[in-house]
């Protein structure tokens, strides 16, 4: 009864002024000590003691709010009718840092300012940062190579568990949309680090050459990247002049890779580490010519064809069609993996480093093997007649060939220029037939018609 005593004697003093205890009234207050995982907060020297649940505690903590003893905070009461276990007024924090941060944030979207976040959640899409309640999302296309999840075959589990290494991780982005309604903040990691990517861009140029930092490796090339801004690929076909089968074993991420600029324009570039090293197919017309005859190692199979090594790492294509003179639809019918293979070159043509080979037309023509069977005496002597026969035809096909008679074609002439002579002759007596006079017919008498006079 001392304290409700003293309680109200110091209301009639007018000494103290006790705040009115209504829903959602905003009232400051000191804090006093964390019990547990809530905290307690003095108002008007102990007039009141309220509380901020666990829950919110934890959350302040994440978001780094400090809750240091004898700070003086500003504060809501939630609910009056509704203590504590230890009869204590719950009060919250988030909702007045909710009013300041969107202030905040209005204000850094219009200055296009640069924000550091740290993500609380991830899914599939994107990752989440709860700022006193207001839900920031940064999509996975808005994320900068660095933290990009690159997975081959985009395998869920793969991207999942990439995007959980990022959580609790300090990331710099830019806010690009901001839905006040809904409550939601869209970022950029990408938009943070514009100027570092224009920075770049200006420095590029068609043959400069850079030494860049492997961000990815994929089964079509190497990503690269300077600075952990800007990311391309170096596409399989410009990394090495051979075949390159397992380039995961050749690099990893975080090495570095020499590569030069071989195209540019707005923006888009073709980088190639191959063009920075020795073309070994420039020594192939050295080591041999066409129709040379060369022996080569099988080293990969193909539904078209077979590769066979040429040397170093050139590789060169046999196709299907050139393996053998009989029809083949599977390379593993005319030659195994590995095999050394005879082949002859149809086609070098160094000027565009192509080269054509043919196994088939580097095999000799060989008669084919008629299996042994027991013979009758009939059927010998006739096979010795018909060997007999081919050794007589191929001696006469051995034998020069005497030139047949030409033929005289003088008695075609004769006639032809008698011929001529007689149409001469025709020709001049029409002619002179033509020139005598004409002789006129004589004239028959004609009677003369009368008539009597009446």
């Amino acid at each position: 009864m001392a304290n409700e005593t003293a309680f109200t004697l110091q209301i009639r003093s007018g000494e103290i002024k006790i705040p009115f205890i209504k829903e959602w009234a905003k009232l400051k207050g000191i804090i006093i000590k964390k019990i547990e995982n809530w905290v307690l907060i003095d108002c008007n020297d102990w007039a009141f003691t309220w509380v901020i649940l666990s829950k919110e505690v934890k959350e302040l903590e994440r978001s780094k709010f400090e809750l240091a003893p004898w700070r003086e905070i500003e504060v809501e009461i939630i609910n009056p009718s509704i203590r504590h276990e230890d009869w204590y007024y719950i009060v919250s924090v988030t909702k007045l840092l909710q009013y300041d941060v969107w202030k905040s944030l209005l204000s850094k979207f219009e200055k296009d300012d640069i924000l550091t976040v740290i993500p609380t959640e991830a899914n599939l899409w994107w990752l989440l940062i709860d700022m006193h309640g207001i839900k920031w999302f940064i999509p996975l296309s808005q994320l900068a190579p660095i933290h990009y999840p690159r997975v081959e075959d985009w395998e869920q589990e793969a991207i999942f568990g990439k995007l959980l290494d990022i959580i609790w991780q300090e990331i710099r982005v830019r806010i690009i949309n901001i839905d006040e309604e809904e409550k939601r903040i869209i970022l950029s990691e990408r938009e943070a680090l514009k100027e570092d990517r224009e920075k770049v861009l200006a420095e590029l140029a068609v043959g400069k050459i850079f030494d860049w930092v492997v961000s990815w490796v994929s089964s079509y090339g190497l990503f690269v990247t300077i600075w952990w801004t800007v990311e391309w690929l170096v596409h399989i076909s410009e990394i090495t002049y051979g075949h390159v089968s397992n380039i995961d074993r050749l690099w990893r991420v975080g090495d570095l890779v020499q590569v030069q600029v071989i195209w540019l324009e707005n923006g888009k570039i073709s980088l190639s580490s191959k063009k920075l090293k020795w073309d070994p197919r420039s020594e192939l017309p050295k080591r041999c010519k066409a129709w040379d005859i060369i022996e080569w190692e099988v080293i990969r199979f193909v539904p078209y064809g077979v590769f066979v090594r040429v040397f170093d790492d050139i590789n060169w294509l046999i196709h299907l069609s050139e393996l053998s003179q009989k029809s083949v639809n599977n390379p593993n019918e005319v030659v195994k993996l590995w095999q050394i293979v005879k082949a002859k070159i149809i086609l070098l043509d160094p000027k565009n480093r192509k080269i054509w080979l043919s196994m088939k037309l580097a095999e000799e023509p060989r008669r084919p093997v008629e299996k042994k069977f027991d013979k009758t005496p009939e059927a010998e002597t006739k096979e010795k007649v018909e060997v007999k026969k081919e050794e007589i035809e191929i001696l006469d096909e051995e034998k020069p060939v005497k030139e047949a008679p030409k033929k005289s074609w003088k008695w075609l002439g004769d006639i032809v220029k008698k011929l001529a002579a007689e149409w001469k002759v025709a020709k001049k007596a029409k002619k002179t037939d033509e020139e005598k006079p004409v002789k006129e017919a004589p004239k028959k008498a004609t009677a003369k018609k009368t008539t009597k006079k009446e």
